[in-house]
């Protein structure tokens, strides 16, 4: 019986983060707080212990369960974290870079079109050239601040980046890379699109059999084998 409940609350706890992790949330900013790291920290230690405490007291399987969603959970989240990042960076690019077409089409130099598109993108792509922007307001030269965006704000923003660069240092013409970039950009966006509904059912899959399956069965089972069973018995 201790058993049971023990692996009752397992999988309780499991579904229950699974949930928390798969729910919607807002883009932020791509450098994450020093404070949040060290908070993690905490209540991973935290969650340890009391792992513990559980392994001892209640019962060693529910214990080493937890032990191991605590310890597995951290590195998940990481990488969802790098995967959503990644994902908004993909859609952003497409209209990053069409308006730093039209600014540069305008008449900007590439100091005015960066800052004037990070000021009207709130995604990572825009809070990375506002970033690179100011920096550069403060002296440092331009292609110097825009070459660390890749690793902050992802490895999709690479070629943009290679693309301003070039520009700033060496003034080649940014709009005809700028418009050959935009179509492959969206053609990247496409593709994703179309990875993420053939991954649709497999989504699907889990919801189906903890929630829709079980349900099905006590619904259209149950009643025939309780009526199987009282005709046997008679």
């Amino acid at each position: 019986m201790t058993f049971s409940i023990a692996l009752g609350l397992l999988w309780a706890v499991v579904v229950l983060l699974w949930g928390w992790q798969t729910r919607p949330r807002q883009v932020r900013s791509p450098s994450p707080a020093p404070l949040r790291v060290r908070s993690s920290k905490t209540a991973t230690a935290v969650g340890f212990a009391l792992a513990a405490v559980i392994a001892l007291v209640v019962h060693p399987v529910l214990g080493v369960g937890i032990g191991l969603l605590l310890w597995i959970a951290p590195h998940r989240r990481r990488a969802q974290q790098q995967r959503r990042q990644q994902a908004a960076t993909i859609d952003e690019l497409p209209e990053a870079i069409d308006l730093l077409r039209l600014a540069v089409s305008s008449g900007l130099n590439i100091h005015l079109a960066v800052a004037a598109v990070g000021e009207r993108l709130f995604g990572p792509v825009g809070l990375g050239l506002s970033g690179a922007a100011q920096r550069a307001q403060t002296g440092m030269r331009l292609a110097d601040a825009l070459e660390p965006l890749p690793e902050t704000v992802g490895e999709p923003v690479r070629p943009l980046v290679r693309v301003l660069v070039d520009g700033d240092r060496y003034g080649t013409e940014l709009e005809p890379a700028l418009e050959q970039l935009a179509a492959d950009c969206r053609l990247l966006r496409r593709r994703r699109a179309e990875e993420q509904a053939r991954r649709l059912p497999l989504r699907l899959l889990l919801p189906l059999v903890s929630c829709i399956l079980p349900a099905f069965v006590l619904l259209t089972l149950a009643p025939v084998i309780a009526e199987t069973l009282t005709t046997l018995r008679q």
